[in-house]
């Protein structure tokens, strides 16, 4: 792979999505697009300034505020490229929520909010946005990384609507990746989703959920079935012996080593499958696990039955991927920055800029895999390291600070072209 290679990968990928834009629109998105991924600031004017924009202001803000395009049909196009490039029948989604906090009372959706990282400079209660997303947990040959697919704002305070707002984004993508009956979705969650009215919805839908829950949840073994001759009046059990702590010991301990969370680790575990009280007596796998750096037991609970117990701890492991990119969105591209009067205008923003670090990280999955370290030549101290969406920006910008969307744009054709196809 040369060092233009993954340009072009690029400006194919960009000319790939804009088809959803309707003609007139394509060249100021276009415009906003390069900006907001070469400048990583989060504000209108800095993505401008970074591409030497060609129009008057009023343009770009007249787009954002009242253009006639939808944002929703550009991050269902960006989907489509995911599915062609990166094809699987399997597909892993994270939901999660983060706080974007805000001085300002006139923030639209802001809110007072607990501030769950406990953080010794912060208050318990902040004043932000707090946007739920859907993410995407995608592998690529050894590496697995975590795309934002979709972000609402989350304007109420509460954990059942958070549910709800959940719903609502898996139920929207939902469609679009599983087109036939061959795909297998599932949605790995932490303790605020893992909920009754969370999980059943999803059940109904085909998806299966992973997720941690509580150690005192009640679980119990699965009932034994009647023959014709312990056969009893009445209706059958749905429960049988309840897993309490002692009975939990009493399961094989197995201890193996995995690789997560960056490293290879030993993992003791203990598995059973069992049934659920608060899912109205559904089958799940129960995995009791434990980190050697760690001194207290997790729980893990997975509506998957086909899933070994190691299985369902990688799964999980992977849901940690979606918290080093609400770092990254939030202050390598500008979501933690974004601002808009109104929650209308905001979300096709901050769907620009997820979709502006989606590219990055796709691309630096790529150079990453094909170990292009000269893709980023002027950081010497990073060779062989990981390529991270950052490092990679750095990078564009050099290449893109000689040109302007006025050269890369081909009027005719509504795309993007690379500058050594450019006519003399």
């Amino acid at each position: 792979m040369n060092t233009n290679c993954l340009h072009e990968i690029l400006i194919l990928w960009i000319n790939f999505i804009i088809v959803a834009l309707p003609p007139r629109v394509m060249a100021t998105y276009v415009e906003l697009l390069l900006g907001t991924i070469i400048s990583g600031s989060g504000h209108v004017s800095d993505a401008l300034f970074e591409v030497g924009h060609q129009k008057n202001y009023s343009t770009y803000y007249y787009m954002l505020e009242q253009g006639k395009w939808s944002w929703l049909s550009v991050t269902k196009q960006f989907i489509r490229l995911i599915i062609t490039f990166f094809p699987r029948i399997e597909w892993t989604f994270i939901v999660d929520d983060f706080i974007c906090p805000r001085s300002s009372k006139n923030a639209p959706g802001a809110n007072w909010h607990h501030e769950h990282s406990q953080k010794p400079n912060r208050s318990k209660y902040i004043w932000g946005q707090q946007w739920v997303a859907l993410g995407l947990s995608l592998t690529w040959r050894k590496m697995s990384i975590s795309l934002p697919l979709l972000l609402r704002l989350h304007k109420k305070v509460g954990n059942s609507s958070k549910i709800t707002r959940a719903l609502t984004l898996i139920k929207l993508v939902l469609p679009w990746f599983k087109r036939t009956d061959k795909e297998k979705i599932r949605v790995l969650v932490d303790g605020w989703y893992m909920k009754k009215t969370f999980i059943l919805v999803l059940i109904e839908l085909g998806v299966y959920v992973i997720g941690h829950i509580r150690k005192d949840t009640a679980l119990f073994k699965k009932p034994k079935k009647n023959t014709q001759a312990t056969k009893k009046r009445g209706a059958p059990k749905k429960y049988g012996t309840k897993l309490t702590a002692d009975e939990v010991k009493k399961l094989p301990l197995h201890k193996v080593k995995l690789n997560i969370y960056g490293g290879c680790k030993q993992v003791s575990y203990r598995a059973i499958e069992c049934v659920a009280r608060f899912l109205k007596a559904l089958p799940v796998i129960a995995v009791w696990c434990k980190l050697p750096d760690k001194n207290k037991w997790i729980l893990i609970l997975s509506t998957d039955l086909s899933l070994t117990a190691e299985q369902i701890i990688k799964f999980y492991a992977r849901r940690w991927k979606i918290e080093p990119m609400f770092n990254e969105i939030k202050h390598s591209f500008g979501v933690a920055r974004a601002w808009e009067q109104t929650s209308q205008t905001l979300h096709p923003w901050v769907s620009m800029l997820c979709i502006s670090y989606s590219l990055n990280r796709l691309l630096s999955v790529l150079a990453q895999a094909s170990k292009n370290q000269n893709f980023v030549p002027l950081i010497q101290w990073r060779v062989n390291k990981p390529l991270t969406a950052g490092l990679l920006r750095k990078s564009l910008i050099f290449f893109f600070r000689h040109f302007s969307c006025l050269q890369l744009w081909e009027p005719k054709s509504k795309k993007l072209i690379l500058p050594n196809q450019l006519k003399n």
